[in-house]
């Protein structure tokens, strides 16, 4: 009987200990079937630029572009980038200021097995508060080979260093406490379009605009306020209309800007003893010397900041003075 007893007892035991190896054989078939699939990166596969937030960006020119890239397969997969054409940086990570204007910032994802993908972006980098520029007005952006002209209405010209037109280093002057620059154009440029750089100490560029270095005369860019055939004798009584000259009007004296030019066209009236022309506020509060006529007769006056405060204050403009007709009145 006991022997029975034991035969089953063994019996049993071998029953559970096959079932326990039953179920370890399935759980390992169950991780390693031949049917399931095995993924794996290669350098054999195509590059992929993962970032889905790409997009066009406009900065300050002291602020730093931050971008980092994620790509597919990481391992072999380098990233350049190119700024306008040129290779600027290398790696997944970008930390830096850009130059002023409208760039092309193309980033490129090469593999071990030279295979590529790229994104592209259009990044608008604008001045900022300090850096160095120059004024606008057309006329002194025309220019002789090897003659001077002087640029006004500038602004933080204190930093540059040098100056280049056409790429050509050229010899500058700044004027008026950082507000103005006198500048000579190369003497060996062809007519053309230049474009003025200018660099600051530290090598930083700034664009100044386009300047035409031409040997062709400079076309009049005078906008005509006035034109007639009016008298003028102080001498006359007060409300006599040719006591003064005052038809330009206090709206379009309003829009005359510091370092434009203002020309009065003259004739004088032979028959009178004397001939005197003098530019004031409509206050008389004089803005010129007396004028000596001559050839020509025109006064050319250049607005100042002063001179436009006065005629704010003090009621516009006038020309005064005895024995000439004004005949034109410009604005450049």
């Amino acid at each position: 009987m006991n022997q029975y007893k034991g035969n089953v007892l063994k019996a049993m035991m071998m029953l559970f200990a096959m079932s326990f190896a039953l179920a370890g054989t399935a759980t390992l078939s169950s991780c390693s079937s031949d049917d399931d699939p095995f993924f794996t990166v290669s350098e054999d596969d195509n590059p992929r630029i993962l970032n889905t937030d790409l997009a066009d960006k406009k900065l300050v020119r002291k602020t730093k572009l931050n971008l980092e890239i994620k790509v597919t397969p990481v391992h072999y997969t380098t990233v350049t980038w190119l700024l306008d054409g040129k290779q600027i940086a290398e790696g997944t990570t970008f930390d830096q200021t850009l130059p002023l204007g409208d760039h092309e910032l193309k980033i490129v994802a090469t593999t071990t097995k030279n295979k590529t993908t790229s994104r592209t972006l259009k990044v608008t980098v604008t001045p900022a508060a300090d850096d160095p520029a120059l004024g606008t007005n057309a006329s002194e952006f025309w220019v002789a080979p090897g003659e001077e002209t002087t640029i006004h209405k500038c602004s933080n010209l204190g930093t540059i260093t040098k100056v280049f037109v056409g790429g050509k280093e050229v010899a500058f002057e700044i004027l008026e406490e950082g507000t103005a620059m006198k500048l000579t154009a190369p003497a060996d440029l062809e007519n053309g379009d230049y474009a003025i750089m200018l660099v600051d100490g530290d090598g930083v560029e700034f664009p100044g605009g386009t300047i035409k270095v031409t040997s062709e005369p400079k076309p009049s860019m005078e906008n005509v306020l006035w034109e007639g055939h009016h008298y003028v004798s102080w001498e006359l009584g007060d409300g006599d209309p040719n006591k003064s000259f005052n038809l330009i009007t206090k709206d379009q004296v309003a829009k005359w800007k510091e370092g434009q030019t203002l020309r009065v066209y003259c004739s004088m009236k032979d028959d009178d003893a004397y001939h005197q022309i003098k530019l004031a506020t409509g206050r008389w509060t004089d803005l010129t010397s007396p004028y000596e006529f001559g050839e020509g007769n025109v006064v050319k006056f250049e607005l100042t900041q002063d001179a436009l405060d006065k005629m704010a204050a003090e009621d516009g403009f006038i020309c005064v003075g005895h024995g000439y007709y004004v005949d034109k009145v410009t604005i450049e």
